[in-house]
């Protein structure tokens, strides 16, 4: 059957850990921040040593630096790109399928924009269940208005791939936006062969 919806995974997909920004944003410092978080962990520095330090790595200043790095998540807004591709193309439906209750998700999507990105949003805390439980796939297509077989799931966590595998989903492992555009091209195009 045709890919009809992309569901999206939230944690590790749409909001990352900062290290993960960090690491794409600023490759070359990846040890350089794993010394310094090291440093920060066992008390060696301040807090505002850590960011004085990691503002000199990023070249940023360190007001700059605390505001885009130091929460424990972060949007990762090329994903948002994706998605807002996705609903300007009105090829596919778009989902979100997430363990998680709707207050934590709203310190990072609040709902007015959920409902601008997604044709359906899932939460386990709202619904009894989670991920990889195949209930929960089946109520994510169920409530996109697909079959299972339509849909795409895009996870970061291996077991939920399984799980979606297993239900009857087509699933892709997230790495980064661009391995997981290029997988999901890829069914489309094996798709229309």
């Amino acid at each position: 059957m045709a890919i009809k919806a992309v569901i999206f995974d939230c944690f590790g997909v749409l909001i990352v850990p900062a290290q993960v920004m960090l690491a794409r944003d600023f490759p070359e410092t990846v040890e350089d921040f794993r010394d310094l978080s090291m440093r920060s962990d066992y008390g060696y520095i301040s807090r505002d040593e850590y960011n004085q330090m990691a503002a000199e790595l990023t070249g940023l200043t360190t007001e700059e630096f605390q505001k885009r790095y130091w929460n424990s998540r972060v949007r990762n807004e090329p994903v948002f790109d994706w998605i807002n591709d996705l609903k300007k193309s009105n090829k596919f439906k778009v989902g979100m399928l997430s363990n998680i209750s709707v207050w934590r998700l709203e310190d990072f999507i609040p709902k007015t924009e959920r409902d601008r990105l997604f044709d359906s949003v899932v939460l386990s805390g709202e619904e009894g269940m989670i991920k990889p439980s195949r209930e929960i796939y089946e109520l994510a297509a169920s409530r996109l208005g697909v079959d299972i077989s339509e849909c795409v799931m895009i996870d970061d966590l291996l077991d939920n791939v399984d799980g979606a595998e297993r239900a009857g989903m087509r699933a892709i492992l997230f790495g980064d936006v661009d391995q997981a555009r290029e997988d999901f091209d890829r069914l489309i195009e094996a798709e229309n062969a």
